[in-house]
């Protein structure tokens, strides 16, 4: 494709895409270019072999009010422009800090020319801002410290209210040789704090595991080596003929004479017993009134631990959820340093 599509003609256009231009001579003048469009509608167009946007005014009839150009072909007359780096194109453009102002991408997109100012830092304004020169109708959008975009407007159509000027200390942030990999690190910066309360959280997982499976072991132990007497059948429910009782009342005497009644349920049991009959029962020596059946000693631990045991996992699990999301919000709540404002 011929060069001098990708030539910028500041304040006028580039290639054969002119500011000011209506719809209908934008349609032509490309078909003319043997440019066919990508997508259109009402308000803007794409030209997929510039890999340019157009939008237009609201207007009657509609004009050409901006030109976004991402292709790595585009020239600012012999000097490439995408994947410069910032401070070297304002140089080359000759103009003074005081002439630029920054702007979001999200103030782009939005199309919000309002006294608003995002709180923005130095690194992320060379990360995701737009740097304009409204005296020539440019805009640099940067990514990761490189010019990915080149946006074009009349000089008294381009934004002139955003976030402030471009600094002496955003010039020495764009000179750094490392800057892509400069940028990214306080994402992983911002990841430390999270990353340290992911360890003691798993540490605490771990100890708080650790500690219910030893005090099961020896919870369990106890019961094994359970004070072992016998009780007396002394009532079922619902009686006789009900092949299978739901409770059985045994009256039972601890080793040091007292007695005792406890009701058992079915499955404390292995054979449903008969009023009459005895049944072996354990009790712990602090507590010969809290006995346990035959069918149940074996599992003491794992009914009284694994309940403590889901319980911890349970919350292991939503703070996995709630730290990550706490720190962003605290973070948010951080109003970071403000660039100079216009």
């Amino acid at each position: 494709m011929d060069q001098s599509h990708f030539t910028v003609d500041l304040g006028h256009g580039i290639g054969p895409l002119r500011l000011g231009d209506t719809r209908e001579e934008v349609l032509r003048r490309l078909a003319e270019a043997a440019m066919p469009l990508a997508d259109d509608d009402d308000d803007w167009l794409y030209v997929d072999e510039m890999d340019t946007e157009i939008k237009f005014k609201s207007t009657t009839p509609p004009v050409l009010l901006e030109i976004i150009v991402e292709d790595e072909r585009v020239r600012l007359g012999p000097l490439p422009v995408l994947g410069e780096r910032l401070h070297k194109v304002v140089d080359l453009l000759q103009v003074s800090d005081t002439e630029t102002v920054w702007r979001t991408h999200e103030q782009e997109d939005e199309e919000r020319t309002s006294a608003e100012r995002p709180i923005m830092t130095d690194k992320s304004l060379l990360d995701r801002g737009t740097l304009w020169i409204p005296a020539l109708g440019l805009g640099l959008g940067m990514v990761r410290g490189e010019i990915t975009t080149v946006r074009l407007r009349k000089p008294e159509e381009s934004p002139r209210r955003g976030i402030g000027p471009l600094t002496p200390a955003q010039r020495e942030l764009s000179a750094r040789s490392d800057l892509p990999t400069y940028l990214i690190r306080p994402r992983s910066e911002i990841a430390a704090p999270n990353r340290w309360l992911q360890k003691i959280l798993n540490l605490a997982l771990f100890l708080a595991m650790g500690s219910i499976v030893f005090n099961g072991i020896a919870y369990q132990g106890r019961w094994n080596a359970a004070t072992v007497v016998e009780g007396d059948v002394i009532d079922v429910k619902p009686p006789p003929p009900e092949p299978f009782p739901d409770e059985y009342t045994i009256d039972y005497r601890d080793q040091q004479g007292n007695p005792h009644q406890v009701i058992f349920k079915r499955n404390d049991v292995y054979v449903a017993p008969k009023i009459g009959e005895k049944i072996e029962i354990r009790y712990l020596p602090e507590a010969p009134d809290k006995p346990i059946g035959p069918a149940r000693y074996r599992d003491a631990a794992f009914d009284k631990y694994m309940p403590l045991g889901i319980g911890l996992m349970a919350v292991y699990c939503i703070l996995q959820i709630v730290i990550p999301l706490a720190l962003i919000l605290f973070r948010r709540l951080q109003p970071p340093p403000q660039p100079q404002s216009l």
